[in-house]
């Protein structure tokens, strides 16, 4: 008996949850432009499906607001074209995937990457957190991240962790409250 290799595919207009479509799962502009496939296989899917029902979509639901995902899933091959670290979560390697969201969308309601990141912090269960780069200043002054970036694993356990890091290009650090 032989055992061949099903490939599922997945439609890009698909609608992943409620608030995420596979398009925005696998978006990638230097993938477009390079020519570049970029899908993630079933398991991958498995991972990434796991970040969004029981991540994104509970976030989603609690801000009531529109939020901009900037990068899902990466191939390992783009992950290399971007200058992405060769232990991203975002290639989904393991039972860890990672999403970067913006508040593009939010801010015409008043949310900012500022508040996306410390609701986070402050309510819900992740492995890895991060205040990616500073921006400018809320309309109130307050500092606020470029992006926010969250790593969310398949195990419970992991995601009580709650690893909280900031960079602004020179590493990783443990996020302290002097950065706010």
């Amino acid at each position: 008996m032989s055992l061949t290799k099903k490939t599922v595919k997945i439609e890009m207009d698909a609608q992943i949850s409620e608030h995420i479509a596979f398009d925005e799962v696998i978006r990638s502009q230097t993938a477009t432009r390079l020519g570049l496939t970029n899908r993630p296989n079933f398991r991958q899917m498995t991972v990434i499906k796991n970040l969004v029902d029981k991540f994104f979509q509970p976030l989603r639901w609690e801000l009531g607001v529109p939020i901009k995902v900037n990068s899902f899933y990466r191939s390992k091959r783009l992950n290399k074209m971007i200058g992405g670290s060769s232990r991203s979560d975002h290639m989904v390697r393991s039972n860890v995937a990672a999403i970067d969201m913006d508040d593009t969308y939010s801010q015409k309601y008043g949310v900012y990457n500022r508040d996306i990141f410390l609701y986070i912090q402050r309510n819900m269960p992740y492995y890895k957190l991060i205040w990616e780069y500073d921006d400018k200043r809320t309309p109130n002054g307050k500092t606020s991240p470029k992006w926010v970036h969250v790593s969310f694993g398949m195990d419970p356990q992991q995601n009580e962790e709650r690893n909280t890091y900031y960079t602004n290009g020179n590493g990783y650090h443990e996020f302290v409250d002097e950065y706010l």
